[in-house]
């Protein structure tokens, strides 16, 4: 019989799916093992929909409301393309340093320029961060923010300096496209806006849009986003001293607080998943924030840019499993044009999850050593090689570097076919709803099976792919 990575049959699983089933609020189950942890996840549709008409535009309202007040009322952190207001640390509640912003900017305005923009969309323009380094070297730059007030102040202070009179500034929601035309933006920029969308579908309708566009050989730029694979490690060190203050309670707070999440957080799949739908997307290329600052945006965001045929996209020459001494005699010795090391730990996470991995199981897994992500572009460059870093599929504290001897763009590994995009995020408009369904299944298995049979996670999905799970009786 084959097992699990725990030691528990697939029996388990199957016995998890049928008392699912048995539930009159499901229609459909499927319980699997998480790849790395073990844990059971189970994916659930419900008979009924969780979320409701409404629930979506709702969302969009009350973070419109949020950002009018925090860019009306807050007092300004600095001028155009340095003022930081608003951004706090969610492990502290305090403003986060302004050093490590300026690197945040920094690494996101140079990643953007690699792309060599001229003609540039920019939704979800803010206070200007970007703006303000790209737009002087663009021919054209178009910025729009749902937030009336923040329109008014950057429309100000672009007529105050001559160097931005081509600017243009429109106030209007992330899917309003209207008199933007297809094939004229050669760049479109969507910088940390996407955790305030209501869901995966707004998601997916405003990359469909602004694909449209772009012309060939260009790129959508979809920066700063939330790694959904990483939410229960970085809920769990924000409460961390609740946890242990409560260590009983400890696994039952961390999963109501992913369950209320309200912000949207996005698996990296989801990018190449959308890209095979995208007429003329020639590649989704998927890469870990450049950072030496350890915050919680260089441990748990991460860009994705979406190319437009036609695009030179490496396909690496080798492939080989992390180990340091093989990595320096490929890079030194035998010097591949291309190389793709796999399954090399992530040492900015390392220490968040070896907690999750405790709390999760009870012990400590084995120490093991982790390099900075940054360690790795710079074993690259003193060899002559430039890295792109982007997540493993072997895990999440595990990560992939593609070594080059030229920029490119990098392929991230094909998504599982058939699954749904509700598949790859959560669902902030329904997270209150969600919370007390998944409150109901728990106790419902509880009741009726081993505990080792009861699910870690619950996830509600709109569908489950074809010959998947358990239907209802």
């Amino acid at each position: 019989m084959p097992t699990s990575p725990t030691g528990l049959g697939t029996g388990t699983e199957s016995q998890a799916e049928a008392a699912l089933a048995g539930h009159p609020g499901v229609a459909r189950a499927s319980v699997t093992r998480e790849r790395g942890t073990g844990r059971l996840v189970a994916h659930v549709v419900p008979r009924d929909p969780v979320a409701e008409a409404g629930d979506d535009r709702a969302r969009v309202d009350e973070w419109q409301l949020i950002y009018e007040w925090v860019y009306g009322e807050l007092p300004e952190a600095g001028g155009l393309g340095e003022n930081f207001v608003g951004w706090h640390s969610t492990y502290t509640g305090l403003p986060i340093e302004l050093a490590q912003m300026r690197e945040w900017r920094d690494a996101t305005v140079e990643r953007i320029r690699s792309l060599r923009p001229r003609r540039v969309l920019e939704i979800g323009v803010g206070t200007g961060l970007l703006m303000a380094k790209l737009a002087r070297d663009c021919e054209e730059y178009v910025a729009t923010d749902f937030s009336a007030t923040v329109i008014e102040t950057l429309t100000a202070q672009a007529a105050a300096d001559p160097a931005l009179a081509h600017v243009r500034l429109h106030n209007r929601e992330a899917t309003d496209f209207s008199g933007l035309a297809a094939g004229h933006f050669d760049t479109v920029v969507i910088n940390s806006v996407v955790q305030y969308f209501p869901d995966i579908g707004y998601l997916a309708d405003v990359l469909r849009q602004a694909a449209a566009l772009v012309v060939p050989g260009g790129a959508v730029f979809v920066g700063d986003v939330r790694n959904l694979r990483l939410l229960r490690a970085f809920r769990a060190a924000v409460l961390a001293d609740e946890l242990a203050a409560s260590p009983e309670q400890a696994r039952e707070l961390v999963e109501n607080s992913v369950l209320e999440e309200k912000e949207l957080l996005v698996d990296p799949d989801f990018f190449p998943a959308l890209a095979a739908t995208l007429p003329g997307i020639a590649a989704a290329d998927v890469r870990l924030k450049r950072a030496r600052h350890h915050n919680e945006l260089s441990r748990h965001r991460y860009d994705a840019v979406l190319r437009k045929e036609p695009s030179e996209t490496v396909e690496p020459a080798h492939t080989l499993a992390w180990n340091p001494a093989a990595l320096e005699t490929l890079l030194s010795d035998t010097q591949p044009p291309s190389a793709r090391i796999t399954g090399v730990p992530n040492g900015r996470v390392a220490r968040e999850l070896a907690a999750l991995a405790k709390l999760d199981t009870g012990t400590a897994p084995a120490a093991v050593t982790a390099p900075d992500p940054e360690d790795l572009h710079e074993i690259g460059r003193r060899r002559g090689y430039q890295a792109a870093v982007t997540w493993s599929a072997e895990g999440p504290g595990l990560v992939d570097v593609v070594y080059t001897r030229e920029p490119g763009t990098v392929p991230a590994s094909a998504a599982t076919p058939g699954l749904p995009f509700t598949a790859y995020a959560n669902a902030p408009s329904r997270a209150a709803k969600t919370s007390t369904f998944v409150a109901e299944l728990r106790a419902y298995l509880a009741a009726r099976l081993p505990a080792e049979a009861v699910p870690h996670a619950f996830v509600t999905v709109e569908d489950l792919p074809e010959g998947t799970g358990h239907a209802d009786r």
